[in-house]
């Protein structure tokens, strides 16, 4: 990623979503529009990939925020490291009641990480408000594997919208706060963070970056 993005916002970064089938990944990601967000429609299919983009103002910064939810079919996980090397962070999901999910979150932690970058990322426990099953993984267990692998561990329910927000705002809030000050656009190609048409349009912006000489009035 590099240049100017083309949307009238100040940045714009992409988030993928990971995990085996049936863990709730789409309406986890459902649960992430915000109220007073400005929502745009859903891309179409792209190789199976669903791609959903929401507009954020954070702190008088406006983002635009696209996540791509990769299937959680086996045939995947391959083309995952793809949309990884894209994106600026990665959001990890199991299902706490189907201990193979939770397993199976190492291969996708490996596609995720083939890119060679170190990406933020968070690791989410779906369902817990279902009833515990027999194979039920522990908050424990979830939080050890998410430290040895610098990851932060959220139960979540999707379903009651519980434990979302917070999964997704720590993982904007690392992303966001990777952002160089000021934002020159070549450092900004390590975090796969753009600058869109809002910020590059800013003339004080523009002088700051360039060093360009104020005009006298």
């Amino acid at each position: 990623m590099s240049g100017y993005g083309g949307d009238a916002v100040d940045f714009s970064f992409s988030l993928v979503v990971m995990g085996d089938s049936a863990v709730g990944k789409s309406l986890l990601v459902a649960c992430t529009q915000p109220a007073t967000a400005v929502d745009v429609p859903s891309m179409e299919p792209q190789f199976g990939l669903q791609s959903k983009v929401h507009t954020y103002e954070s702190r008088g910064a406006l983002y635009k925020v696209q996540m791509w939810e990769v299937p959680g079919a086996p045939r995947y996980l391959q083309g995952a490291s793809r949309y990884a090397s894209l994106a600026a962070g990665v959001v990890l999901v199991f299902d706490v009641n189907r201990r193979p999910t939770f397993e199976r979150i190492a291969l996708w932690l490996d596609a995720a990480s083939s890119t060679g970058s170190q990406l933020p990322m968070v690791l989410i426990g779906n369902k817990a408000d279902l009833p515990p099953s027999a194979s039920r993984v522990s908050s424990g267990e979830a939080e050890q594997f998410a430290s040895r692998h610098g990851m932060q561990y959220f139960e979540a329910s999707a379903m009651a919208n519980q434990g979302v927000t917070e999964a997704f705002s720590t993982l904007m809030a690392t992303v966001i706060g990777q952002i160089p000050n000021p934002p020159e656009p070549s450092l900004l190609v390590k975090t796969r963070i753009q600058i869109g048409r809002k910020l590059a349009d800013n003339r004080a912006f523009r002088a700051a970056l360039f060093d360009i000489p104020s005009v006298p009035q």
